[in-house]
């Protein structure tokens, strides 16, 4: 069949071709205008500096993505600091300027949460000091990746509470909270969190730990970024293992099996680490796998294999014996950092509403495309920082639906999707976990802290009076 245009169709056409490139050349021109105006008050009033700006378009352009693969905003500037006066610095011009900052470790987030365009960006790499304060502490900088701090503590027979990925950043895992493996029964990273050093959204470097700047501390541990950038943080240790019995037991096709008896786990106590994931079959389809890790000491003769799989209704099972340091060296790169569209989800969801939520996500084909679930179930008494907010039950489920798109995806339609179901999960009693990929407006953020919003509103007022931190998350009004 062919096809025939009118002449006013055509005119008209050609008229709405024109007048769209006519706005995106005027958008262009206008955030050339921007980013050059920026560039120019930054590179005459930023002096003295210890670390670099980055103010050229190509290097600027490397800093307009994420893990996530979907929001891509170019900064007018970046400032790569070394020294906490750098940070100093910028963020009392951009109190007197009206500049915006944002604050990238790692950019591990699916939603540009770790971007900003009109502004100026702080990437926290260089930040990566390292010190072992005692036995009971060791003080990381805010840009470190977690691989590092491990590593030391190690060497002195100790180790964190809670792990998560060694290669994410110090700051990017204590604004969201931090989870492993671990946090099943002893919280997130934030839980064991000591004292932190902050520049705050005014400027000021500030000390604050549960004793001194209590308010501020609570602001920033799960805060989003929003009241300060983490400069250091003090975090706790404890005894490190010498071994680990690692243990993966295989239920096929059948998630919610894996996932009852990851329940059982967790209620039961007997493993250090728990964990669900999935992977495919090479035939199509997905297999389930609950991720046991039980340490110990060489020392000490660990239980059998066959003791530690009493009760469960595995179909098969793959067991490892590991040193600590193989154990925690066992995913130190990032597997998943494809350059393709990530939106995934991150959920907390009651235990008494996770069979038929999970049950009927996995069995729609909109809801389930492309999805790799990844599934942890928490105590829920395990949790203090009021930013950080998991649904209110003895056991939750966190269940993490990720998702590794076509380049050519519709994109808009995965994130309509991600927001059904939050919006189902959270009318269950559950929450999203920050770094998701979900449109989020200030009244959904209101919703989301509930009881802690609050306090959280009037420690952004103390803190950043101007709002220059933060605005990515569109947490605060703009």
């Amino acid at each position: 069949m062919g096809y025939s245009i009118t002449r006013r169709g055509f005119a008209k056409g050609a008229l709405t071709a024109l007048s769209t490139a006519a706005l995106l050349k005027t958008t262009s021109s206008l955030a050339f205008a921007r980013a050059s105006g920026t560039a120019d008050l930054v590179r005459k009033d930023l002096t003295g500096l210890s670390g670099e700006l980055v103010l050229d378009e190509a290097s600027r352009k490397v800093y307009a993505d994420d893990f996530g693969k979907i929001v891509h905003l170019t900064p007018d500037a970046v400032l790569v600091p070394r020294s906490t006066d750098d940070i100093v610095k910028l963020v009392k011009l951009a109190n007197t300027q009206g500049l915006k900052i944002g604050t990238r470790g790692m950019a591990h987030s699916m939603y540009g949460q770790a971007q900003i365009e009109d502004g100026v960006l702080v990437d926290m790499s260089a930040m990566s000091s390292l010190r072992v304060i005692d036995d009971g502490a060791i003080e990381v900088g805010g840009g470190s990746t977690w691989g590092p701090a491990v590593a030391a503590a190690a060497a002195k027979k100790r180790t964190l509470p809670v792990i998560n990925d060694t290669f994410l950043s110090v700051g990017g895992s204590l604004s969201t909270a931090g989870f492993g493996p671990t946090t099943w029964n002893n919280g997130f990273m934030v839980d064991h969190t000591l004292e932190l050093e902050v520049v705050t959204g005014a400027g000021d470097l500030v000390r604050c730990s549960e004793e001194q700047n209590s308010a501020l501390f609570n602001a920033v541990l799960s805060g989003m970024g929003q009241c300060a950038i983490i400069t250091k943080a003090v975090m706790r240790l404890v005894a490190a293992p010498t071994n680990v019995i690692y243990i993966r037991f295989f239920y096929r096709d059948d998630v919610l099996s894996a996932a009852h008896d990851l329940a059982f786990l967790a209620k039961d106590g007997r493993f250090n680490h728990l964990d669900l994931r999935s992977r495919p079959y090479p035939i199509g389809g997905l297999e389930y796998y609950v991720e046991c890790g039980f340490f110990y000491d060489q020392s000490s003769p660990p239980p059998k294999v066959e003791e530690l799989a009493k009760g469960l209704h595995f179909a098969s099972q793959e067991v490892k014996t590991w040193t600590y340091e193989e154990y925690y060296r066992r995913a130190e790169t990032c597997y998943s950092c494809l350059d393709a569209p990530k939106p995934s989800l991150y959920l907390t969801v009651p235990a008494s509403k996770f069979d038929a939520f999970v049950g009927k996500t996995l069995n729609e084909p909109e809801r389930a495309a492309y999805v790799a679930p990844w599934i942890s179930a928490w105590r829920g008494n395990v949790f203090k920082r009021p930013l950080a907010r998991v649904a209110s039950e003895d056991l939750i489920f966190r269940t993490q639906f990720n998702r590794v798109l076509p380049n050519k995806a519709d994109i808009p339609a995965f994130l309509a999707v991600n927001r059904s179901l939050y919006e189902e999960v959270r009318d269950l009693g559950g929450t999203r976990l920050t770094a998701s990929a979900i449109p989020f407006t200030q009244s959904d953020w209101i919703r989301h802290y509930g009881p802690a919003w609050g306090p959280f509103e009037a420690a952004k007022k103390k803190y950043d009076p101007k709002n220059v931190l933060g605005s990515s998350s569109k947490i605060f009004a703009v």
